[in-house]
């Protein structure tokens, strides 16, 4: 690695590396997605003014952002609409970084599919684990919607199972808003929680095991009765 290309890492000049890139690799593959990421360069332009960049460091940034999108599952115009939703709600001038932006597009498509945010998510499995022991079950629980019971349990199986730390059960909380979000979409619908019904059949005892055909109860029977009469004679 030369210093220029050195130089160029430490400050992140875009400009700088695509000069470096193969001609091969200056343009994505999937022509739809340049389009649909260089619709958005133009909608974000027009909200965030600060930070005017050349046209080589524009297009560098633009196969990042592709990448990323493609990374995080955002492939759709209805997604990336979610996003700039949230967008056009900022008060600042300064572009947002392709995660930031991500986020936004997760946070705004989940909450119009009739889910929660992820900070209520991160909420409600924080006031699970504060009371859950206030309650016979999880399904006696009061959730504040049926589709945080689902993704509160399983993120929290997960921790315990994989001793997540807090970074990693947000992510997972996260996760889980994405993959309902694309069940509900698919037309599936939550299920209410509902407790199982208890199992109230004794298994059988070891005694019960070894005289399947009651042949040892009955001699057992016979045997108290003699003992029994014989009690009874030695009284008279």
């Amino acid at each position: 690695m030369n210093n220029q290309v050195f130089a160029a890492i430490q400050n992140r000049d875009a400009g700088a590396l695509a000069q470096y890139l193969p001609k091969d690799n200056q343009r994505v593959v999937n022509p739809l997605a340049e389009k649909l990421v260089d619709q958005l360069f133009l909608n974000l332009a027009q909200i965030f003014s600060t930070g005017r960049r050349t046209p080589e460091e524009t297009g560098a940034m633009k196969q990042q952002w592709i990448m990323a999108f493609a990374e995080n599952g955002i492939t759709t115009k209805a997604q990336i609409a979610a996003g700039m939703r949230i967008a056009r709600q900022q008060y600042t001038d300064f572009w947002p970084s392709c995660g930031k932006f991500i986020g936004w597009c997760k946070e705004a498509y989940s909450t119009a599919a009739g889910l929660p945010s992820l900070d209520d998510a991160l909420a409600e499995f924080e006031r699970y684990c504060a009371n859950r022991d206030r309650y016979e079950s999880a399904e006696a629980f009061p959730w504040s919607s049926p589709v945080l019971y689902w993704i509160v349990l399983d993120v929290r199986r997960a921790m315990y199972r994989y001793n997540h730390t807090e970074a990693e059960t947000k992510k997972a909380l996260q996760a889980q808003l994405t993959r309902w979000t694309k069940k509900i979409a698919a037309g599936e619908t939550v299920p209410t929680p509902a407790a199982q019904i208890e199992n109230k059949t004794r298994a059988p005892s070891t005694a019960e095991l070894m005289d399947k055909d009651g042949e040892y109860q009955r001699k057992g029977a016979e045997l108290l009765a003699m003992i029994r009469a014989k009690q009874k004679g030695a009284t008279l």
